[in-house]
C-alpha cells in the first residue's frame, strides 16, 4: 500500500497575520501592472495577425515545385496535376488523429494504374487542433493556417473539403511561405505587444 505524504500548510507569523504581508505582496504585482499599457485588442474592429506556427483552420499545400523529396517518390503512384492538392491518400493524418472519424478520405484507382484522391473532408467540430495530422503527413501537404475565424451558423459549414483546403493553403503560402518559422515575426512586434521580457 502506498503511503500518501501530506505537506502541512506553512504557519504565518504574528506580523504576517496582523499586517497581511502576503496580501500586500500580491497587490504590489497588481498595482504595478494596473498602470501598464493594456495589450487587449478591440476585436473584431482590430485584428492581430497570428504567428506563422499558429494552429488555425487546416489547409492543403498544392503541387508547386516546392515539395519534399518524399513527394517525388510517391508521385510515380499518384495522379496529381500542377496546382492541385499534393495529398497522396496515405491516411497517415487519420492514423495520427485522436479522433480519426473527423476525416473522410477516399481515393480511386485510375485506368493507368495510378491513384487519385477523390475526397478529403474534415469535420472541424470534432477537431482538437492538436496538429498531430500535420506532423504525420509525409509530403508536407496538410498544414494549419493563421485563419481562426471559422464560426458558422450550421453544422454542415464546419466540414471543410479538399478544394477549400487547397485554395486556403495556396493563399497562406503566397503570404507567409518565406517568413521565418518562429513565434513572432521579429522582436520589435513581440515587444510592442508584450513589452521587454527580462529573462531570469
Amino acid at each position: 500500500m502506498v503511503k500518501v505524504k501530506y505537506l502541512e500548510r506553512p504557519k504565518l507569523s504574528n506580523t504576517e497575520r496582523i499586517f497581511f504581508i502576503d496580501f500586500i505582496k500580491g497587490m504590489k504585482i497588481t498595482i504595478k501592472n494596473f498602470f501598464r499599457k493594456t495589450i487587449t485588442t478591440r476585436y473584431p474592429y482590430e485584428k492581430l495577425t497570428p504567428p506563422k506556427r499558429f494552429r488555425g483552420t487546416h489547409a492543403h499545400r498544392v503541387r508547386d515545385g516546392k515539395e519534399p523529396p518524399s513527394f517525388n517518390v510517391l508521385l510515380q503512384f499518384m495522379e496529381i496535376k500542377e496546382g492541385e492538392s499534393r495529398c497522396v491518400a496515405c491516411y497517415m493524418c487519420q492514423q495520427a488523429c485522436p479522433v480519426p472519424s473527423l476525416f473522410n478520405i477516399e481515393a480511386q484507382q485510375l485506368p493507368n494504374g495510378k491513384k487519385r484522391v477523390k475526397r478529403f473532408d474534415m469535420n472541424l467540430l470534432n477537431c482538437l487542433y492538436c496538429g498531430l495530422c500535420v506532423d504525420a503527413c509525409p509530403v508536407d501537404c496538410i498544414i494549419m493556417t493563421d485563419n481562426y475565424e471559422s464560426a458558422s451558423y450550421t453544422r454542415k459549414d464546419c466540414t471543410i473539403h479538399i478544394d477549400d483546403m487547397s485554395q486556403r493553403g495556396f493563399n497562406f503560402d503566397e503570404r507567409r511561405y518565406n517568413e521565418p518559422d518562429r513565434i513572432w515575426i521579429d522582436d520589435e512586434v513581440r515587444e510592442k505587444l508584450w513589452g521587454q521580457i527580462k529573462w531570469s
